[in-house]
């Protein structure tokens, strides 16, 4: 193993503790799963447009989280596979420069497909269905039970709650850690 893979694995699992912690610990965690939903560690997705490690260390710190949440494998599954696909399209947005548009593939993409099943998954009925260990379950129910109704609203306030954290904290944090970190090239 080379200097730079080791450099490259320090930091991405720095940031998947960081998701974690972010996360998981109180109080963070009383506002990281539900309807209304400010996680913290979604500040983190936007790394990938700098760091290409990122990618996996938001993905393990977001599948450790989705572990514990009350959304069960549903979450684990496609939560994690929607924050992984928003840092691989936050990472492919780094040709443009820009670092404005690294926030839009996490917004967007929680807003419409984490949504979806938490906005379902919050009913009365889904309270005893088998979530932490079927994912099937949670699937049937979702299909039999889907409200654009009850999604719109839901879809509004995570769509929300992402746009704070990823603009108000990751943006400030990706122009900081933009003229302060170095690349893997550099360090000795």
């Amino acid at each position: 193993m080379n200097r730079h893979s080791t450099v490259q694995i320090t930091r991405a699992a720095l940031i998947a503790a960081m998701y974690i912690v972010f996360t998981m610990v109180p109080p963070f965690n009383a506002i990281s799963y539900g309807v209304v939903q400010f996680r913290l560690g979604e500040a983190l997705v936007l790394l990938p447009f700098l760091l290409d490690e990122a990618v996996v260390g938001v993905a393990v710190g977001c599948l450790v989280a989705n572990l514990f949440s009350p959304f069960g494998l549903i979450d684990v599954v496609i939560g994690t596979g929607v924050t992984v696909l928003a840092a691989l399209l936050t990472r492919r947005l780094r040709r443009t420069g820009r670092l404005w548009l690294a926030a839009i593939p996490p917004i967007v993409l929680n807003a419409l497909i984490v949504s979806a099943y938490v906005s379902t998954l919050t009913l009365p009925a889904a309270e005893n269905l088998p979530l932490k260990h079927s994912l099937t379950a949670g699937l049937r129910f979702i299909l039999a039970n889907f409200s654009w109704r009850v999604y719109v609203p839901v879809a509004l306030s995570i769509l929300a709650g992402e746009a704070a954290v990823v603009i108000l904290l990751g943006l400030p944090l990706l122009a900081l850690i933009r003229h302060n970190i170095r690349p893997v090239k550099e360090v000795q």
